[in-house]
């Protein structure tokens, strides 16, 4: 029997140099405990992270995360935001999948599922929203083709193609999904989970009959304000990963808040059930 494909999603790390800060926060220290959290894990085969690994694409914000990640026990799947460089980050990771044509996107195929990654970072620098040129697209068009017709595919790419109700995102989110949907028409096949980051905010739904999951940021969070055009405006939600099993072709998600440091306690415990409040409950 194959065993199950286990690993964790992280996405929006915005790194920046050793000893900076961005809105506050520490990169390098909030990553430091979601890595604590992936050891506690009692399966992981790697670590996928979504994009925007940088905030600036600062040449030492690479460096810093290449640090950060050089004591992981296992293989780690990076891809590329709209917050990043190419050059740069290939400077820093030579060993990131990349395509013939230098875009960082690969296939990686696993006995229980394929994944396909893709690069939807626009060649305009200073531009947010998403691109799949030509080349892109053809990529995976071939992927798709490629890819075993006995397991599931899971495609992750950093840029939502959907409208997700939060405008100011919704503006800079896939320019190319009509082009996307006609790929999986020409291929013959569509993704069977497609996952996201970009939007710092956790979402799910269906796009065109296929399932989708978005990734809370590892950083700051974007608010929820439904309807509302206008700034992009933040949130200091507490952040979390993804940890995803895939066997015999079944997807399970848990969304893990790889922050929380409260109790955790028998809720078939009288003594629990009768505490006045919540603060009162005993970590057990």
């Amino acid at each position: 029997m194959t065993a199950p494909l286990r690993f964790a999603v992280l996405s929006d790390l915005h790194f920046v140099p050793e000893g900076q800060s961005i809105y506050g926060f520490d990169p390098r220290a909030c990553l430091a405990r979601a890595l604590a959290f992936l050891r506690e894990l009692p399966q992981l085969d790697f670590l996928l992270i979504a994009g925007d690994l940088a905030d600036r694409g600062e040449p030492a914000a690479y460096d810093s995360l290449r640090q950060a990640l050089a004591g992981l026990p296992l293989p780690v799947i990076l891809m590329v935001g709209n917050h990043d460089d190419r050059r740069a980050f290939r400077a820093a990771f030579p060993a990131a999948p990349r395509d013939a044509n230098g875009f960082v996107q690969g296939l990686h195929v696993f006995d229980q599922a394929s994944l396909i990654t893709l690069d939807t970072l626009e060649d305009v620098p200073g531009v947010h929203h998403g691109r799949l040129c030509a080349a892109r697209l053809a990529f995976l068009e071939t992927a798709l083709r490629d890819a075993p017709v006995d397991r599931p595919v899971l495609l992750f790419q950093h840029h939502p193609p959907m409208a997700l109700s939060i405008p100011p995102m919704d503006a800079i989110r896939l320019r190319d999904s009509a082009a996307e949907l006609a790929v999986f028409d020409r291929a013959g096949r569509r993704p069977d989970y497609l996952f996201m980051g970009h939007v710092h905010r956790p979402i799910s739904g269906l796009w065109q009959g296929i399932p989708y999951h978005i990734q809370r940021a590892l950083m700051h969070q974007v608010h929820h304000e439904f309807d509302r055009p206008g700034r992009i405006m933040g949130a200091t939600e507490a952040p979390d990963l993804a940890y995803v099993t895939v066997d015999g072709g079944d997807v399970l998600i848990h969304d893990c808040s790889f922050t929380y440091a409260g109790p955790v306690f028998d809720l078939e415990s009288p003594e629990a059930a009768a505490v006045a409040s919540p603060a009162d409950l005993v970590h057990h």
